[in-house]
């Protein structure tokens, strides 16, 4: 049976997207034994870790995040992450993040999920991709490592590795780890394959990629609105910015991606070893949802969010239904 490698990019709440792709996997025995992820990808991936896969029809913060009613937004915008807004602003960022909120909210003091959690681990590698500002360099959590065995140290070296991957400045303060920045993995690499072609327990490759977006059109608008709605035209302004930044470098990504399969097969091998790195030729199968917005939750459109997960779903079956 095929073995896939899943990557989980970033992408603002266009994640639900990507959390109804690994569902539909999942209930359709899709074997997927290596997950890599950054960004609002990383929620996708512990939520699913946290999910009970034969007694839950869904995974447990996304089935509350999809319903979304009134008190679901308020739980979302008061405790999701541990946000706090700064009390003496600087102008530096936004928020900063409990880390014990972030946890709780993330079901991780719950004792029933951390056993899935640990029990889960067993079958599958999960590598978190980060940037280290310090060094200027992309940098990889090995989650399987660092929970090893699961209890409160570890998930606080965890909890470390995880907001580190999810930090986007300046809506946050970069994270520190050993007197060191880090910031989330999408500034250098928002589709973190690397890791998943130099493990041979893959076969294959599953990626989301959230690039297929009309720029023009989106320009368009902000540049004709009113004068009246700058406040609002700034904010959209400054969230284009921020996702052109942290996705249109994917093109690069997929062009070394194929590079690698191109090299292998011109080469007739497998596999080859490249600057002290062994990469094998994997097939690679990348969905590309058109024109999925990015702000994390919506008011303007509360259906987004289930909209979303859905088209995953719907985009899943389409790409395997007929393997």
């Amino acid at each position: 049976m095929t073995r896939y490698g899943f990557v989980a990019s970033g992408g603002g709440y266009r994640s639900f997207y990507t959390g109804g792709v690994l569902v539909w996997l999942k209930k359709n025995k899709v074997p997927v034994v290596h997950l890599t992820s950054t960004s609002s990808g990383n929620n996708i991936v512990i939520d699913y870790l946290l999910w009970d896969w034969q007694g839950e029809e869904l995974p447990p913060v996304l089935a509350r995040t999809l319903r979304l009613d009134v008190t679901d937004v308020f739980h979302i915008f008061a405790n999701f992450l541990g946000l706090r807004p700064q009390l003496l602003p600087t102008g530096t960022h936004l928020f900063t993040v409990d880390k014990d909120s972030c946890r709780k909210s993330l079901l991780l003091d719950d004792g029933r999920r951390r056993q899935l959690l640990a029990e889960h681990l067993k079958t599958l590698r999960w590598d978190i991709r980060a940037t280290n500002l310090s060094q200027r360099r992309g940098w990889v959590f090995k989650v399987n490592e660092i929970l090893a065995t699961i209890d409160d140290t570890s998930l606080d070296a965890f909890m470390e590795a995880f907001l580190a991957g999810i930090t986007t400045i300046p809506y946050f303060k970069a994270v520190t780890i050993d007197g060191e920045y880090y910031i989330e993995g999408g500034y250098l690499d928002n589709t973190p394959l690397r890791s998943l072609f130099e493990d041979d327990d893959v076969d294959e490759i599953i990626a989301v990629d959230f690039t297929d977006y009309d720029y023009h059109r989106k320009l368009d608008q902000l540049y004709q609105a009113k004068a009246f709605v700058l406040p609002f035209n700034s904010i959209d302004t400054h969230l284009l910015v921020s996702d052109m930044q942290l996705t249109l470098p994917n093109a690069r990504i997929f062009a070394q991606a194929a590079l690698i399969n191109d090299m292998l097969a011109a080469m007739g091998q497998r596999s080859a070893e490249i600057a002290g790195r062994r990469y094998y030729a994997k097939p690679l199968h990348v969905l590309r949802p058109k024109n999925l917005e990015s702000m994390t939750v919506s008011l303007k459109d509360r259906s987004a969010q289930k909209r979303y997960f859905e088209l995953g779903e719907q985009e899943a079956a389409a790409l395997f239904g007929s393997r």
